[in-house]
Formats: C-alpha cells, structure tokens, sequence
C-alpha cells in the first residue's frame, strides 16, 4: 500500500454513547473493542444494548469520517472536508447507489446482528436472553465480530459498486 493507503487503514478514533454508559474503540478499520463500566452489562437488557449500541455505531463512524477526511487533508497539504463534486451522470448514480447500500454483519453465533444503510443508518439486533447467555467478554467479541463483517461487506459492495460503473476506468 501507499503512504495515504496505510494511514488511512491504521486510523484510530473513540466514541462513546450519549450517556457515556459505553465506549467504543475502532482500529484497522474493522476492528470494534467495547468497554463498559464495571457491572454496567449486568444490568442492561437486550433492548438497552440495542438502543445504546445502534446509537455508538453512529457516532462512531461519524468520528472515523472525520478522522479520514483529517488524514487526507494531512497527508495532501490541504483542508478537505467530503467527497468531491460529482462531475457525471456516472458519478452522480454511483453516489446514489453507494448511499442506499445495505450493509450487514453477524455474530458467528448470530445472536447479534448490525445492518447499515448506507453507512448512515444504524440497526443493531440482539437475541433474547443474549445478556444472560454471554458474560460481557463473550458479548464485546460477538459484537466486534458483527461490526467487522459489516464493514468488510460495506467495502465489498462498494469494490462491486466501483466495477459495475467503473470498472477498468479507475
């Protein structure tokens, strides 16, 4: 990889929930670690995970956008905040497309489940009795695992989006 490639794959960001009740860490570009305060997961139920986890993975890739955008104006010597103008009608479907993309990862045991709809819409599902069945390590890892098949699928339907209008042309 290149320079830029290699800076943009070992962006760094944290974000936390609202309440602060959980704190999440993203590396590599897929790797989610969760920390919660002692005795926190606990007492959560299915639908208090959900709630405050859908919300994290929000806030979380709104903090991995800005660092990236950070990173490239770093690395090129000038401020860019978003995505250049589109300057196609090719460009312009590409876009579309690409924002209605939905994106999907699942625990291996598959009691957790992340959907994203465009990389702006969060959904996180949580089986019943998940929080009695897992101890908060088991669960951080089930979640971790959901969160990177989602953004290894999110980058896959964006290389078969880039093909489809793209193709040689990149």
């Amino acid at each position: 990889m290149g320079e830029l490639a290699d800076r943009i794959q070992a962006i760094r960001v944290r974000a936390s929930t609202p309440d602060g009740s959980i704190t999440a860490d993203l590396t590599d570009r897929d790797r989610l670690t969760l920390h919660f305060p002692q005795g926190f997961y606990e007492r959560c139920t299915e639908s208090d995970l959900e709630r405050r986890l859908t919300a994290l993975a929000g806030l979380l890739w709104v903090a991995r956008t800005r660092e990236y955008w950070r990173t490239f104006s770093d690395h090129t010597g000038r401020q860019v905040t978003g995505e250049d103008t589109p300057v196609s009608a090719r460009d312009i479907d590409w876009r579309a497309e690409r924002d209605e993309i939905v994106a999907r990862g699942y625990s291996t045991d598959g009691r957790i489940a992340v959907k994203a709809v465009g990389m702006r819409q969060w959904q996180v599902d949580i089986a019943p009795g998940t929080v009695r069945a897992l101890d908060e390590h088991q669960f951080t890892a089930a979640v971790a695992q959901a969160a990177a098949e989602l953004v290894q699928d999110q980058f896959a339907k964006i290389a078969e989006l880039s093909n489809k209008y793209y193709g040689n042309d990149r």
